[in-house]
């Protein structure tokens, strides 16, 4: 038996996933020499976009809206300040997602609280949930942020522990869940290591229907806990299959860091979590429609397990 496995491709030409998503108060305004123009609810953002080589489409007059802009420190990829050029709402502003709302504001990593590309993955979640017969499904959300897959999935009924190393993104995750209505939800948030939440909760004997992951290329935990995605994400798949049910629904496997694929991915999966001619298996790179150019913006992989039960 063979795995049938969906021809890798842009996952927004889906028609559901196609951008401008309905009920999304984002979009991306316009891309080009190596910067990108959003719009966050009533604000517009400048930020890098390093893949965006093409120029720009729009007039200078169209980026004149920023509110304000992140640039990366000189001579580096990473690590930059923020230039405000207007006072932004001290406590965040709302954004909605369908009948999700995020909190957002400026951070000092260059994000605004909420990643726009995996958008069409939380559309995926609630909608692969809500087809599950009546049951309880436990879902884990690792390096959770703060929160779009764990509210998806908790929107959906699911049983859901959202983890991260970070208090403030745990935190902001929460608020996010109580200003949704969702906070009647049954979530776990957990501040911890993935690495080692997941080796405790093997020995705990608890165990989840489906896995939803975003590994950083490189992060610390709350102890300093050192993380390297090419090291350590071998490591952690394996933890991972220690945690999944008996009968598993679904994971979600999506990165951002540069020279993995969609390809690399899906490798990962079917090498640590399940055998070939079980299930089956859909990759493809994240990305955003430019809606100056209707280009769309490369913005990273995702690859994900279905169960057979639920294709």
């Amino acid at each position: 038996m063979t795995l049938p496995i969906e021809k890798i491709s842009d996952q927004t030409t889906d028609a559901e996933n196609s951008y401008p998503l309905e009920g999304f108060d984002y979009r991306l305004v316009d891309a080009g020499d190596f910067q990108k123009l959003e719009r966050f609810g009533p604000y517009y953002f400048i930020r890098p976009a390093p893949q965006a080589i093409w120029p720009r489409r729009l007039e200078e007059k169209e980026w004149k809206q920023a509110k304000g802009e992140y640039r990366y420190f000189k001579g580096k990829e990473t690590g930059g300040e923020w230039t405000l050029f207007d006072k932004l709402p001290r406590e965040g502003w709302p954004v909605k997602f369908r009948d999700l709302t995020f909190q957002l504001r400026p951070t000092g990593f260059g994000h605004i609280g909420i990643f726009p590309e995996q958008a069409p993955n939380w559309i995926w979640i609630a909608e692969t949930l809500k087809r599950i017969p009546d049951r309880e499904i436990k879902v884990i959300n690792l390096f959770g942020y703060t929160g779009g897959s764990a509210l998806a999935a908790a929107s959906a009924g699911a049983h859901v522990t959202h983890v991260d190393a970070s208090k403030a993104s745990v935190t902001w995750a929460r608020q996010n869940l109580e200003v949704s209505g969702l906070g009647d939800r049954p979530v776990r948030w957990i501040v911890d290591d993935a690495s080692k939440f997941l080796l405790r909760e093997k020995k705990r004997g608890n165990r989840y229907d489906a896995v939803i992951m975003d590994p950083p290329t490189f992060g610390r935990g709350p102890k300093g806990e050192v993380w390297k995605i090419e090291t350590h994400l071998s490591e952690l798949m394996l933890q991972c299959r220690d945690v999944l049910s008996d009968d598993p629904l679904f994971v979600l496997l999506t990165t951002h860091s540069p020279g993995f694929s969609a390809l690399t991915l899906q490798n990962m999966i079917l090498t640590h979590l399940f055998k070939h001619g079980t299930g089956r298996i859909e990759s493809g790179e994240m990305s955003i429609l430019d809606s100056a150019s209707n280009l769309h913006l490369p913005s990273g992989f995702y690859s994900r397990w279905i169960s057979p039960g639920f294709v």
